[in-house]
């Protein structure tokens, strides 16, 4: 409950409430718990200076000022007429240092002009006019039939509009008002009273006459008819009854036998057999004559919607067990088996789970990797190292699937760089001279008169710039070197780079060796340069019949 509901503070304080108490916050010149308490401001001394009184009022107080001071606290001198007290635009005249008198405007009077003269006692208002008075004057106010300053002119009212004799009446004026003459069915000064001619009327007993001008009609009852409703009805000759219900006539009346399913005076009304909602689970409920049909939702079933049908009989899942709903059904797959009747083995090799181009064999809940030779492990995940015999004698193994790559170390050759390349073979040394092979080089041993790297000046003019084993040829205060395979250049400087025109192919990675490279071929690719799909199918790949179709490091069936 509000503790402030019963307006506890008094004096027009405010009222807060706190839990259920209140508190009240009092305005100035109050106190107390409900601010009941007026505030005496007169018991602080010297409020009202220059030896004024001071007399205490409810929430405040007032200063009495000894002659010569005026204001609040009598703090300010007083000069008589500033400012002006005379009112109503009197003029002000100091009499003496402390008094004035007022010079009021003509209609007013008073010590400082407050009152207006009354003009009315000797008015000249007639004809019961009403005398209002103004500033130094006076006016009348004249009844409806008079006008004029002094209400001395008559009003003609047949001259106004709308006419002063109403429906149609003939209006006569006269002095101080009109006379109307009012047309057949209307009385009253001014014509406006219509005549009850209901007063004389021989209406039958029962009904109702309704006054009209210069004559009268008849309501009649139920079951009554006629000018005067002197005549009795039967009231079941306009077949008043619906639906095929009887009709039984009665004395300004009738009563309707209802056929079953129908209700109402006139058995106009079909009952709702449907009001009591009788069917259940959301079925839709059609009302029929005398009785109802229910039109029930998918899944449901019975007279009244009664039954759910049991969507998994015969059930539907394959693979799994049936759970029924509404209008539906769940299946639960057993594992190994998806799909809205588990009737889809789930592909575990869909994932490519085998490693190192392992074959996937797809099993239920399960699968199974057949691994290329040289790998192992349950998805092939293992690669043996071919490379840990350090077959290359010359040169870096390259690990692969059950095979390994060497690459030779320059002046070298052969599938393990067993083979010292022969330098000698293309016959370098000139002029009989006898070549020596050496590792990756040659070097020539020249007659008597013959200088190297290859015997073929008598001059020594070249004095060996060429590099990288190349054969300097003497010309006329020039030379010319003739490269080794894998280098190029002016002096044979520059070692050619053969992964520059990309020979690996299928997104193999080449790498190059001097006079040589190699290709890491993509899972899927083999040949010196990956341009050989690996044919994945083998005659176990398919079951039952199926037809093998090799892919890119897979198969499908």
């Amino acid at each position: 409950i509000d503790a402030c509901t019963s307006q506890p503070c008094a004096n027009g304080s405010t009222c807060t409430v706190s839990g259920n108490k209140f508190s009240c916050i009092c305005p100035p010149g109050y106190t107390g718990q409900r601010c009941e308490i007026d505030v005496n401001e007169c018991a602080t001394s010297a409020l009202c200076q220059h030896g004024g009184t001071c007399v205490n009022v409810p929430g405040s107080y007032r200063c009495q000022c000894k002659p010569g001071f005026t204001g609040h606290r009598c703090e300010s001198p007083y000069v008589p007429c500033s400012p002006s007290p005379c009112m109503n635009g009197g003029t002000c005249h100091q009499t003496s240092d402390f008094t004035f008198e007022c010079n009021c405007l003509p209609g007013f009077e008073g010590s400082i002009c407050e009152r207006n003269v009354d003009d009315c006692p000797n008015h000249n208002c007639q004809n019961g006019g009403i005398c209002v008075d103004g500033v130094n004057t006076y006016n009348c106010r004249c009844p409806p039939q008079w006008t004029g300053q002094f209400c001395t002119e008559d009003v003609d009212e047949c001259q106004l509009q709308p006419n002063a004799c109403q429906n149609g009446g003939t209006c006569t004026n006269h002095n101080g008002g009109y006379a109307c003459v009012c047309v057949n069915g209307w009385s009253g000064d001014d014509c406006s009273k219509n005549i009850d001619d209901c007063f004389t009327a021989s209406c039958a007993n029962g009904s109702t006459c309704i006054d009209r001008v210069a004559s009268f009609s008849c309501i009649c009852p139920e079951g009554k008819a006629g000018p005067r409703c002197e005549m009795d009805i039967n009231e079941c000759h306009s077949n008043p009854c619906q639906n095929d219900a009887t009709c039984l006539d009665k004395i300004g009346g009738f009563t309707c036998l209802c056929m079953p399913g129908f209700k109402g005076i006139h058995c106009e009304e079909d009952i709702d057999e449907c009001l009591s909602n009788p069917c259940v689970n959301n079925g839709v409920c059609l009302n029929k004559v005398n009785r109802f049909l229910c039109v029930c939702p998918p899944g449901f079933a019975g007279l009244l919607c009664e039954e759910n049908i049991n969507n998994c009989d015969p059930d539907p899942c394959h693979h799994g067990e049936c759970q029924d709903g509404i209008d539906s059904y769940t299946c639960i797959c057993n594992p190994g088996y998806m799909g809205a009747i588990c009737s889809e083995q789930i592909d575990e090799c869909h994932s490519n789970p085998c490693l190192h181009q392992g074959r996937c064999i797809d099993l239920v809940n399960g699968y199974q990797c057949n691994c290329l030779l040289g790998t192992s492990g349950v998805n092939c995940e293992n690669n043996f190292d071919d490379c840990a015999s350090n077959p290359c004698v010359h040169g870096d193994c390259i690990d692969g699937i059950n095979r390994y790559n060497c690459a030779c170390k320059p002046g070298f050759t052969g599938p393990r760089c067993s083979v010292d390349i022969d330098e000698c073979t293309s016959s370098p040394c000139h002029n009989g001279g006898t070549c020596i092979n050496e590792i990756n080089a040659f070097r020539c041993v020249c007659p008597e008169g013959y200088h190297h790297p290859h015997c073929q000046s008598q001059a020594d003019g070249c004095l060996n710039p060429c590099q990288n084993g190349a054969s300097c040829v003497d010309g006329i205060n020039s030379f010319s070197c003739i490269c080794l395979p894998g280098f190029h250049g002016d002096k044979c400087q520059t070692d050619t780079n053969e992964c520059l025109s990309e020979p690996c192919r299928n997104g193999g990675v080449c790498t190059h060796y001097v006079n040589s490279y190699t290709c890491k071929c993509q899972p899927g690719f083999e040949g010196t340069n990956c341009e050989n799909n690996i044919d994945e199918c083998t005659e176990s790949s398919c079951f039952n019949g199926g037809t093998c179709v090799d892919g890119i490091n897979s198969f499908t069936c």
